[in-house]
This record gives structure tokens, C-alpha cells and sequence, in this order.
């Protein structure tokens, strides 16, 4: 017969499960990529949920009360409240002293941690001091487990020791890993709990001891060293980073990395990250090495190389109307190869140039008023500084009426730059628009849009200027202003039909598209080229009503352009193909030219330009791109891509080519055929092999090769990977190419930290050439 009685209290068990979670559970949950490594996982209840004063359970097979004053549950005995559970073959309660014991089959739950003896455990209900032998325990929602000789905690102090403590993510018989303690004390108000005599076991083998370590047991930070990373490679040798974090103040910290590098010397590396008041927040990131070995032999042997950054966000107000952004980033003026030697985690590079930008300004759903002052820093020693904006100042309103839209744009900007015999300005430029739809109906649009360019420039033109401007001082004008009126008559329509192919039902839609524009013939040669350049033709820019990226040159244009996008979509509504196809032809060809050395063009027909993505069942997907000049019957462009992607199966094959003489600002040497792909593929369900290859058809030469090869388990992982790539050698000779190598091994102890050489990331793709899904298909 069983009893049943209510009010048990679970007080000195469930204070024991608080100090064993905070004890040994990680800050972060480790993702895994088997089911089956949670199997013997229970899921987690969130702390809290079951009330402290909720009734209390109690049945066991029998209740004697002694004349001592004990009360004894016999068999079976079975504690429930609410998500806390504790059983045990015997449990003796001392009324008089609160004492309490426990033998045989204990096992407590309250839905974050499972705790399993089969000896003893002792406590009492007042102080709440509780021990107990050989317990062993599983982390709920986590893998992390383990067991302890001996467990005391005490209340009043709030501290857990547990003698003899071991802690593993690995499931139960298979402990590929296993972190071993003679001692461990944790603090429930503090962030870590401290070990010591701490050895790490790689199976039945002791691999690394700790006399004294120090663990988190809470989400919060606290100063102390982090894992070390190793990696060898040939451009650094050994390269050790030992990384220290500085928990300054609860809105300040810090990381100091020092890093060793065996052919290069001893470096610094310092991140600083701050929160000074709501809605701002900061980093400020440093490196510096104040002499590089590599560079012995050179000009620059004695040289700190150093790199510094300062990234800011700012909101102003609550309704985030007003709002600043700061990214800088600055290397040593001479080290032009900085970036490439030493791979820093910050800075934005676009076409060797590293970008220090200022901005902020007024956001509003209707206007926008923003400031910005911006410089580049050149990473190539022949190259041209561009112009900064020192600063430029930008307008923008947008109202609607009815059927018309009144859209107005403008900027003042100072361009100025550092370099000797170069021209300077400052350039107003203002843009109204009125936009009238015609036709607004769901199968068609027809749109005419009205409005003119003004621009003013105050030039500031030495006698002599650098050649490489492309201009002389004769040809500019102090004072220079533009006035031009723009006409663009924009429409579209939607025709679909059903149909089906191969007996299955698909959507197809014919979408033609045509745009008349206008704009007038102005001189402009007397205008130097401040922010301006010629813009890529593709599908889009040709409904475009710009010819030049920029506003320093304004293209004349009687051009009609049409093209039409098809696409079918399949019964779930999914696209499954995109087919489009433009030119545009020009009534006159456009005399207005980049430099006034151009010749003029008397090319009246653009690129026929196609795009094209398919989606043929979900796993196997193309795209491609071409522009042909079809006056001469040449390819000035295209790329093609084909990918097959299906559950963690990943393989993709890419060619593009570019025609030389359609891309002066390329400079190549010759036309450009490049062919590769990348792949990702598991072997089986624990091994996965990686790889890329990336070659230059006619330069015969590889760009990047990769391959790589993983071992995954449940609780640890090894990877070697092989990378082989190209690099310049920007610093000692320029014209020169190197071939960089590396050869990295990484051994993953999850859950606890990882060791080894080479990068960590395993994933499709090259250091030069990442991959990227180039699908513009509407899933």
C-alpha cells in the first residue's frame, strides 16, 4: 500500500540542483549536428517555473513514526512538486533537528539538472547543509555532465565543494574527453567557480594539468584569460595569441591579445568596447608591431607596422530621428601591404583603399538632412589619393499627392585632396522631380517622370596639375555651372497564362518593360572628376537615368530602352525560372565623355544584356549573366554559375570572362577567363570533406586551391585543411606575385575549448574567393 502526504518540503534538494547547475553548466550551449548526441539529454525547464509554495507530493510503500521522534519512508519513496522530483529507497526525517537521510537509488530533477546517487545523502531542513556520495549528474537542455566522490554545500556561506568532480559534453560510454578536479568550490553570487588539481583526459589519457583554474558558472564577464589560438602558415611561421579580458566596468571591457609570430616578431593586439548611454555604443580596435623581421633587408626593417579603428553608433533621441556613425580605420602611410599580411578583423578595403567616414544626421520618414566627412587611405603605391568630403552635406525629401510624387535632391559637398597638383572644389547640386502615374492598374504602370540637374562649381586649379588627372589647366574653369532638364517616360505590363510541361501545372508570366528619356547636350570637359567613374552595365542601370556613376558628368540622352522579364512559377507559387533580356538604343549617340581625351562614341545601341537564374527542383540551381555588343558580334561579358545544394550536400562551378578592350579601367593584360568551383560534401555522417580550386585560364596559373577533410563527433572534432593562394607583394615589389601557404590542424574539445593550427572555420569556399549564392529567384 502506498501513502500519500502533503507538505514534504524539497527545500535541501533543490538548493543542492542550484549549486551543481552553476557549478558545471557552460555560459553557452554548444550546437551539435546529431540527434543523436541529445539523446540522453532531458529538456530543460526554465528556472522558476514550479512556485515555491505550491503543495508538496510525498508516497512511498511505507510511513513509520519512531518514538525518537524520526519519521521513516520505506520503498519506493517519491517527492513530486510541480517540475521537482526526488525519490530514494529510504528517507529518515528527524522532527526535533531537521535531519535528514537518504539511502539508495536517489535521484533528483527540477527540470534544469539531474542528480543520481546510490549511497547517502545527509542534510538538514533548517541550515540546509547537505552531502552526498557519488552523485552523478546530467545538465538539462545541455550535454554537459559528470559525477563527484563527494558533494557538501552549505547555505549560509551559499558555496558547493565537490571533491573528486569530473565534467564531459560527450554521451554516456563514449567520454572521448573529460576534465578531472581533486577539488572545486563554487561561489553562487559570483561569475566563476575555481578548480584545483585539474587535469584534462583525452580518453585514459592526461594531456594537460592545471594546478589552479577558474570556470564561468554564470552569463556575465569577468577579467581573466581566454583560450590561446595557434596557427602556422607560411607568411608567419608559428602564431600564438594568448588573449586577456579586462571587465573594466558593467559598459566598458577590453581584450589585450600579445601575439608571437615566429618570422615576424612580437605584437600587440587591444580591443575596447563601450556603452557610454543608452542607444550608443563603440569599439576601438589597435594592433602594433614595433619592428617586423620579414622586412630586415628593406628601407623599412626599423619601422613600427600598426593598425588603428573606431567604430561608432549613435542614437540621439528615443524616436531615433537623430543618429551618428563613425568607421575609421588608418594603417602606417608606407605600409601599403598591411591588410594583406596581417588579415585584421576590421576596416572595410574596397579596390585597395581603406575608407575613414564621419557621418550622422536627421532622419525622418518624409526628409533626411545628413552630414558626412570621409577620406580614403590609397594601399597602392601608384594609384591616385581620391578626393575626400570635407564635408559634403545631402538633402532628400520625398512627398506624395494623389497621383503625383514631388521628390527633391541635393548636396553640397568640398572635395579636397592631399596629393601634389590636383585640382580641388566645392559643388552644389540640386534635383527636383515630379513623378505623374498615367496608368496604375495591376497588370500596368506607366510613369512620367519630370525634373532637371543643377550643379555649381567653384574649382580651385593649380598652374601645374598631375598628369595622371587625365587633365591640363586650361581645360577647367573656376567657376562652372550646369543647368539640365530631364524627360523619362517609364512603363511596364504583366501578361500570365496557365500552362503545363511534362503533366505539371506552372505559371508563366510575359513582363515587358520600355523607358523613353531625355536629356540635352551641356559641355562638360571644363569639369575635373571628383566623385565620378563609368557605371556597370547590367539588366538594371539600363532603366537607369545615369550613364556615369557621379555627378560630375551628366550623359546627354534621346535613348529608348526596352527589354522583358519571363518567369515561371510552379503550383506552390515558386519561382522556378527568370529569364530577362534589354538594350537600349539612342536616337543620338552621346557625346558627353569621362576625360576629354576620350573619343566621343558613336555607339548608338548598348549591351544586349541577359540574366537568367533557374531553380530546377529545389536542389539543382543556374545563373548567369552576359552583355554582347551586338554592333561587332562580341561577348564583352558573362559569367555562369551552376550549383547543386541538398541537405549539407554542396557543390557549385562558376566561369566568368570579361573582354578587355570593353574594360580599360581593368587593366588586363589580356582578356579575362577564369574558371572554378567549391564543394562541401560528407563522406558519411561524421567525416566531411571541403575544397576549392580557382584558376586563370590565360595567364595558366592557379588563383586558389583548397581542400580540407573533418572528423565529427558528438563532443569533439578534428579538422586538417590545405589553402594555397595568390598575393602581392605591395611593399617590396609591387609587380611581383606570391604564393602564400598554409597547412592548418585544429583539434575541438566541444563544450570546453579548442586547440590546434589553422583556421577554424571550415566552410565552402577560398580565402580569396568566398562562396556566395548569386540566386535572384523569389523563394
Amino acid at each position: 500500500m502506498r501513502t500519500r502526504i502533503i507538505g514534504f518540503p524539497l527545500l535541501f534538494v533543490s538548493s543542492l540542483a542550484q549549486a551543481q547547475t552553476d557549478a558545471l553548466t557552460n555560459d553557452q550551449d554548444s550546437p551539435f549536428s546529431f540527434s543523436r548526441c541529445f539523446s540522453h539529454v532531458p529538456l530543460r525547464v526554465a528556472p522558476g517555473a514550479t512556485d515555491p509554495n505550491a503543495p508538496i507530493t510525498v508516497s512511498a510503500e511505507a510511513l513509520n513514526a519512531a518514538r525518537d521522534g524520526k519519521i521513516l519512508y520505506r520503498g519506493d519513496v517519491q517527492v513530486v512538486q510541480g517540475h521537482r522530483q526526488f525519490g530514494a529507497d529510504y528517507v529518515e526525517l528527524e522532527q526535533q533537528s531537521r535531519d535528514v537521510r537518504a539511502e539508495g537509488n536517489i535521484r533528483f530533477t527540477d527540470g534544469t539538472i539531474t542528480v543520481e546517487s546510490d549511497r547517502t545523502l545527509t542534510g538538514n531542513l533548517n541550515t540546509k547543509d547537505t552531502e552526498l556520495d557519488q552523485a552523478r549528474y546530467q545538465l538539462h537542455g545541455d550535454p554537459g555532465r559528470g559525477q563527484a566522490r563527494l558533494v557538501r554545500m552549505t547555505e549560509d556561506t551559499n558555496k558547493v565543494d565537490l571533491s573528486g568532480a569530473s565534467y564531459t559534453t560527450c554521451p554516456p560510454n563514449e567520454e572521448a574527453w573529460q576534465l578531472r578536479a581533486s577539488s572545486v568550490r563554487v561561489e553562487q553570487d559570483e561569475v566563476f567557480g575555481e578548480a584545483w588539481n585539474a587535469v584534462l583526459w583525452l580518453g585514459e589519457m592526461p594531456v594537460f594539468y592545471f594546478p589552479y583554474i577558474k570556470f564561468p558558472v554564470k552569463d556575465e564577464r569577468q577579467s581573466g584569460l581566454l583560450y590561446p589560438s595557434f596557427d602556422i602558415s607560411s607568411e608567419h611561421g608559428t602564431d600564438i595569441r594568448l588573449p586577456y579580458y579586462w571587465n573594466i566596468a558593467p559598459n566598458y571591457d577590453a581584450t589585450l591579445t600579445p601575439r608571437y609570430m615566429e618570422k615576424r616578431g612580437t605584437a600587440a593586439q587591444l580591443e575596447f568596447r563601450y556603452l557610454p548611454m543608452a542607444g550608443q555604443r563603440g569599439t576601438l580596435y589597435g594592433e602594433y608591431l614595433d619592428s617586423d623581421n620579414k622586412l630586415g633587408d628593406t628601407e623599412w626593417r626599423d619601422r613600427a607596422r600598426w593598425l588603428f579603428n573606431w567604430r561608432h553608433n549613435a542614437r540621439f533621441d528615443a524616436e531615433g530621428h537623430w543618429r551618428g556613425r563613425v568607421d575609421y580605420t588608418k594603417v602606417a602611410g608606407w605600409d601599403y601591404a598591411y591588410v594583406d599580411d596581417f588579415s585584421p578583423p576590421v576596416g572595410i578595403l574596397v579596390e585597395d583603399q581603406l575608407m575613414q567616414s564621419f557621418q550622422g544626421g536627421y532622419y525622418d520618414r518624409r526628409w533626411q538632412l545628413t552630414a558626412e566627412m570621409r577620406d580614403y587611405q590609397i594601399l597602392k603605391p601608384e594609384r591616385l589619393s581620391p578626393f575626400q568630403l570635407a564635408p559634403s552635406l545631402a538633402l532628400t525629401s520625398y512627398q506624395r499627392l494623389g497621383d503625383v510624387e514631388l521628390a527633391f535632391d541635393s548636396e553640397l559637398t568640398q572635395f579636397t585632396n592631399d596629393g601634389q597638383n590636383i585640382y580641388e572644389a566645392t559643388r552644389f547640386h540640386a534635383e527636383p522631380r515630379l513623378l505623374y502615374a498615367l496608368v496604375d492598374r495591376p497588370g500596368g504602370q506607366l510613369t512620367a517622370d519630370a525634373g532637371a540637374y543643377y550643379t555649381h562649381y567653384e574649382q580651385d586649379v593649380p598652374n601645374q596639375l598631375d598628369a595622371r588627372l587625365g587633365f591640363n589647366p586650361a581645360q577647367l574653369e573656376g567657376s562652372a555651372d550646369r543647368l539640365l532638364p530631364r524627360l523619362r517616360v517609364n512603363g511596364n505590363l504583366v501578361f500570365d497564362r496557365e500552362t503545363s510541361w511534362f503533366g505539371l501545372p506552372f505559371t508563366q508570366t510575359l513582363e515587358p518593360q520600355f523607358q523613353y528619356l531625355y536629356v540635352p547636350f551641356k559641355e562638360q570637359d571644363h569639369i575635373g572628376l571628383y566623385d565620378t567613374t563609368d557605371m556597370r552595365q547590367d539588366y538594371y542601370s539600363l532603366f537607369s537615368d545615369r550613364r556615369f556613376a557621379g555627378l560630375d558628368r551628366i550623359s546627354d540622352a534621346n535613348q529608348l530602352t526596352g527589354g522583358f522579364t519571363s518567369r515561371i512559377y510552379d503550383r506552390e507559387g515558386i519561382e522556378r525560372l527568370r529569364l530577362a533580356l534589354a538594350q537600349s538604343y539612342n536616337f543620338v549617340s552621346p557625346r558627353v565623355r569621362l576625360f576629354p581625351t576620350d573619343t566621343p562614341s558613336d555607339t548608338r545601341r548598348s549591351f544586349l544584356t541577359f540574366e537568367g537564374d533557374l531553380n530546377l527542383d529545389g536542389n539543382w540551381f543556374v545563373h548567369t549573366e552576359a552583355q554582347q555588343d551586338t554592333r561587332n558580334s562580341r561577348l564583352a561579358a558573362g559569367n555562369v554559375t551552376l550549383e547543386y545544394n541538398r541537405q549539407g550536400r554542396l557543390a557549385q562551378l562558376g566561369f566568368r570572362h570579361l573582354n578587355q578592350d570593353y574594360y580599360p579601367d581593368a587593366r588586363l593584360a589580356g582578356d579575362l577567363n577564369q574558371l572554378g568551383g567549391t564543394f562541401s560534401w560528407p563522406l558519411d555522417p561524421q567525416w566531411r570533406l571541403i575544397g576549392g580550386y580557382y584558376r586563370d585560364i590565360e595567364l595558366n596559373r592557379n588563383i586558389d586551391s583548397l581542400i580540407g577533410l573533418r572528423y565529427d563527433s558528438c563532443c569533439w572534432a578534428v579538422s586538417l585543411v590545405w589553402e594555397q593562394w595568390q598575393k602581392e607583394d605591395k611593399l617590396i615589389n609591387p609587380t611581383n606575385t606570391l604564393q602564400e601557404t598554409t597547412i592548418g590542424l585544429r583539434f575541438e574539445l566541444k563544450g570546453l575549448s579548442s586547440l590546434g593550427t589553422g583556421s577554424s572555420e571550415f566552410v565552402p569556399g577560398t580565402k580569396l574567393l568566398p562562396y556566395y549564392r548569386p540566386f535572384n529567384l523569389n523563394n
